[in-house]
């Protein structure tokens, strides 16, 4: 334990977490929390003087329980066709309406993801079958692509959505009572995303669509079938989960692998489809750069960084400024894997240092600033519109998204001094 105090171990840590995150950057072939849970382990064992099980401590276990849980009920649930039956209902549920198509991916993806599969899901679920329903009635595939991305992100901050856990568990840490804080964010952080969509469908004419008979088949098909019963026990079941958490305060964690146990025991949805459907990349992305900046917070790296900021911030701007460095970053990496943990774990030495700090405002920045952006084809919600578009306009919209993806870079900010900072 006595290397543990050499001088500077603190700035090797922070440059470690840089170079992760570059490495991460740059190299999509490699996991960047794999990066971090290394770094940490070589630096904490040889050069900080700790041993295997101290730094086994930092690991964020409850947090990777609870992102395994949940990860693992809803592939659950995708694999035996409840979410794929709700998308194409919902999308049959706008017959006749044309213009509302925009609002109704947007409101949509935010359902989805909010009720617990997360934004990756709700995009990767909507944006096939809505980009394509777009197409139809002469949408523009960049507003379907921002409609369903914001909505996804609109609905990521739900106490049951991964990301929402992600930053429940993070404001816990920051001070257990912070905790009841996690439905004002999400509510915050819904409505910064829905003003920016609103925005969107105006700006490229959401409302001027293709008008078809309701006979027409090719436009307006008929109803699909019923749910099965195994979908409708899904529903459900997740209904009561939702409930049991928002009502009754039962761990999201706890309930989800309950629903595991019994959707195999009564066969509602397969458990080793489910395994090998588990997307280890991010929850190993999360949960890396968590022990890195666990042993940062050992060494006093944050107080570091911290001390940096309180003196070099003018308080008057401190939102806005988070909500910028937190969407650049954003732009070539995760946003809850990376820019939540890093910057929110930044907070309890900011609040010791600066006077009168709003927790809850800076959080809701670093929120808003780290996914406005996500709409972006670097990111993965990005890509996965992308990925729905035809060929013939996929360079196109590759620009376009980047354009606007930037775009909200400087809207996050603006919106961060308007409502957070000047108010």
């Amino acid at each position: 334990m006595n290397g543990f105090y050499i001088m500077g171990l603190e700035i090797i840590c922070l440059i470690a977490l840089a170079i992760a995150i570059i490495i991460g950057s740059l190299r999509n072939d490699i996991n960047a929390g794999i990066i971090s849970i290394s770094l940490a382990m070589g630096i904490g064992y040889y050069v900080g003087g700790l041993s295997i099980s101290e730094l086994s401590s930092v690991f964020p276990n409850e947090l990777f329980l609870i992102l395994v849980g949940i990860t693992l009920l809803f592939y659950m649930t995708q694999e035996n066709g409840t979410l794929e039956k709700i998308s194409k209902d919902a999308i049959w549920l706008i017959h006749g309406k044309s213009f509302l198509i925009p609002i109704f991916l947007f409101l949509f993806a935010f359902s989805l993801s909010a009720i617990g599969p997360g934004n990756i899901a709700a995009v990767a679920i909507i944006a096939p079958l809505g980009i394509a329903v777009g197409y139809k009635f002469s949408i523009n595939p960049l507003l379907s692509s921002i409609m369903i991305c914001t909505g996804a992100n609109a609905g990521t901050f739900s106490p049951v959505s991964p990301t929402g856990i992600i930053s429940t568990t993070l404001l816990k840490n920051i001070h257990p009572e912070l905790e009841s804080l996690n439905f004002t964010i999400f509510v915050y952080t819904a409505l910064f995303q829905a003003f920016s969509a609103l925005i969107a469908y105006f700006l490229f004419k959401g409302y001027k669509t293709k008008q078809y008979a309701l006979g027409d088949k090719d436009h307006f098909p008929d109803r699909p079938a019923s749910f099965s019963k195994k979908q409708l026990v899904t529903l459900l079941l997740i209904n009561l989960l939702i409930l049991s958490v928002i009502l009754f305060d039962v761990p999201i964690g706890l309930g989800a692998y309950v629903l595991i146990l019994i959707f195999a025991l009564f066969k509602i949805g397969k458990l080793d489809k489910g395994l090998k459907e588990i997307p280890w990349s991010p929850i190993l992305l999360v949960t890396g750069i968590s022990v890195l900046i666990g042993l940062i917070q050992k060494t006093g790296g944050l107080i570091l960084a911290t001390d940096f900021i309180a003196q070099n911030t003018p308080q008057n701007f401190i939102n806005s400024i988070f909500a910028f460095i937190t969407g650049l970053i954003s732009l070539y990496s995760s946003s809850s894997g990376v820019v939540m943990p890093t910057f929110m774990n930044l907070i309890p030495g900011l609040i010791a240092k600066v006077n009168n700090l709003n927790v809850t405002e800076l959080v809701i920045a670093i929120n808003v600033g780290s996914h406005m952006v996500d709409v972006s084809p670097l990111s993965t919600l990005g890509a996965l519109c992308l990925a729905a578009v035809r060929e013939e306009d996929r360079n196109k919209i590759f620009r376009n998204l980047l354009l606007w993806g930037f775009s909200m870079l400087a809207f996050s900010t603006i919106m961060a001094y308007i409502f957070l900072d000047l108010f």
